[in-house]
């Protein structure tokens, strides 16, 4: 097998393998934690979180890095993590790069689709990542075949091109679809949004997306009419990423904030929230300080388990306005967590925020 060189992806990565073989290349150790490769697996992909396959996942994309001669895997027993099930290693090793006499590129060979003439350009000067580089050629040899009579939802089209059916949905909002490049339209596709759980109480510019039903529920109900809080939208716990792609899609609201439980992995969720609301060109998601106010007040501490892991717990609490990641610390790091239904229907009614958001 011939070893890809150093920042450059062997064809036919999936979405998520091609994210963590951009981390491997560019780590400054050689040696990557598994740590780090879960971290960046979960920013890639918002519905790993929480999912009952997203061990199995991560196993499946760092063998496919193994497959593709990117990374080595340890060969002691000891270098595993062996349970839970399947088996994830310690640690990956960047593969040295063989040295190769210079010669014409691999991306200059290709003889790219008369609407793909842009491709050598952007490829020669705009430092693509190994995921860009896998779907152009996916493209080109789309195009080369004869493209689709078809339109297509964006997913199918998507787990076509790339393997993964989640692979465009950021991808398409982002550089590789600026005007003159790729569009839904070459690729005879079109997004589709599932339907939403929603429900107007006023004129207000917020959308504000909770975590769970019943929360949901009650402030639909108890949320002054004249207030900042226009819409509630069920954000169906880790489906967060699924709900914002489906905002984006029907067109971008005013403002956004966002109500979860108070625990570690719920946090981590709404930062990667934040960070793809970005991503989506929609507005801000921030904190809804008002009520986590009321939770941290209200609420009931239930343990978790094990403590979760300091530095894990900040980092976590650091999508939090300063006046209340203190208060949120003390709870984390105590092993507890506090659920947001503590911020019910009864609680609402007798006192009733018009605002949600930090002033």
């Amino acid at each position: 097998m011939t070893t890809p060189p150093a920042g450059a992806a062997a064809p036919g990565l999936s979405a998520l393998a091609a994210a963590l073989h951009d981390v491997v290349v560019t780590s400054r150790r050689v040696r990557v934690p598994v740590e780090d490769l879960r971290r960046v697996a979960l920013a890639a992909d918002l519905s790993l979180a929480g999912s009952p396959d997203a061990r199995a996942r991560l196993a499946d994309a760092i063998r496919e890095l193994e497959a593709s001669g990117a990374v080595t895997l340890p060969i002691k027993e000891a270098l595993w993590e062996r349970v839970p099930r399947p088996a994830l290693p310690r640690w990956v090793a960047r593969r040295a790069a063989r040295p190769e006499a210079p010669a014409a590129s691999a991306a200059a060979s290709v003889s790219w689709h008369a609407r793909l003439s842009w491709v050598p350009s952007f490829l020669a000067n705009d430092r693509p990542s190994a995921a860009e580089r896998s779907l152009l050629r996916a493209v080109n040899s789309f195009l080369g075949a004869g493209g689709s009579s078809f339109v297509v939802p964006l997913r199918e089209r998507s787990l076509q091109l790339t393997g993964d059916e989640k692979a465009l949905d950021t991808t398409s909002r982002g550089r590789l679809f600026a005007t003159g490049r790729l569009s839904l339209r070459l690729l005879a596709a079109r997004r589709t949004s599932p339907p939403m759980v929603r429900h107007r109480v006023g004129a207000g510019r917020v959308t504000l997306l909770v975590e769970n039903y019943a929360t949901y529920d009650s402030l639909s109900t108890a949320l002054p009419a004249v207030g900042e809080v226009g819409e509630v939208v069920y954000s169906a716990g880790n489906t967060l990423g699924t709900v914002l792609t489906a905002l984006a899609d029907v067109g971008p609201p005013d403002a956004l904030a966002y109500f979860g439980d108070l625990d570690v992995r719920g946090l981590e969720i709404a930062a990667a929230g934040a960070r793809l609301a970005t991503e989506l060109g929609l507005p801000p998601l921030v904190p809804a300080e008002r009520l986590y106010q009321l939770l941290l007040q209200h609420g009931r501490p239930a343990p978790t388990g094990p403590k979760p892991d300091a530095a894990r717990a900040r980092a976590a609490s650091a999508w939090l306005p300063e006046s209340l990641r203190v208060s949120v610390l003390d709870v984390l790091l105590a092993g507890n967590r506090l659920a947001q239904e503590a911020v019910g229907l009864e609680l609402l009614h007798n006192e009733p925020p018009r605002t949600v958001r930090t002033q």
